[in-house]
């Protein structure tokens, strides 16, 4: 097995440090050079390879993913091989290579990533991420469909009686909080529910009414999503 630990590195001293909290939800590959797999971080920000074999492999997440301005913490800091990071900047990814000889030799290789004050300040609103394309990746994927910045944003500002919309504005928005490095443990489950739904009632624009069966599920997402969106549960409010 090969293992690690993803986490914000808010300091930026390279050392996971008392209270700073691991990135969820972030695609980790491991290639041999010919065969590629993939895992994500789970809630805590931990990622696991199941069955890797003797051999010799590379590490790497990209670092756009985590957040748009998003850094690689400097690697190997200090003399506690547990709590530094592994990964070696490489432009654009942040990543280790080590070769697997045995199942008893080093397996976890962990992954500090400083996000710039900017870009940590507090979750924002829809109101907010649809006034600020420059805090935006180049796309977000909602309910299995992709959308460039333009087109969500777009869609964000024409919330209204479509259930879709009102679904759409708070779990993008809730994303991007996620993505910029917001801590939340309390709506992971919750985002991982309202993308479910919007894979089974949209896409946006699908003419989902308020009084459907669809919206009686939904509803209580998107309050949810709404409540952290404004600051109310896990995560500040950005000022």
């Amino acid at each position: 097995m090969v293992c690690g630990f993803v986490w914000n590195d808010a300091n930026n001293n390279g050392i996971q440090d008392l209270g700073e909290t691991g990135i969820v939800n972030k695609l980790v590959t491991l290639s041999d050079g010919t065969d590629t797999i993939e895992a994500y971080t789970d809630s805590s920000g931990f990622f696991y390879f199941y069955d890797v074999g003797i051999g010799s492999y590379t590490l790497s997440i990209e670092t756009s993913a985590i957040a748009p301005t998003a850094q690689p913490a400097t690697a190997n800091v200090g003399s506690d091989d547990t709590v530094d990071s592994d990964g070696m900047s490489t432009g654009t990814s942040s990543s280790v290579s080590f070769q697997q000889v045995s199942v008893i030799g080093k397996v976890d290789y962990d992954f500090g990533f400083y996000l710039p004050e900017a870009q940590a300040l507090g979750t924002g609103t829809p109101g907010y991420w649809k006034n600020h394309p420059e805090a935006w990746p180049d796309s977000i994927v909602i309910g299995g469909v992709t959308y460039d910045r333009d087109t969500a944003i777009y869609w964000l500002k024409r919330v209204g009686k479509d259930k879709t919309t009102t679904m759409f504005s708070s779990l993008v928005s809730a994303k991007l909080n996620v993505l910029t490095g917001n801590v939340s443990w309390c709506v992971d489950a919750t985002i991982a529910q309202a993308d479910a739904w919007m894979a089974a009632n949209g896409p946006v624009g699908s003419n989902v009414a308020a009084s459907s069966p669809a919206w009686g599920e939904g509803q209580q997402l998107h309050t949810m999503l709404d409540d952290y969106n404004n600051g109310r549960l896990c995560a500040p409010h950005r000022n």
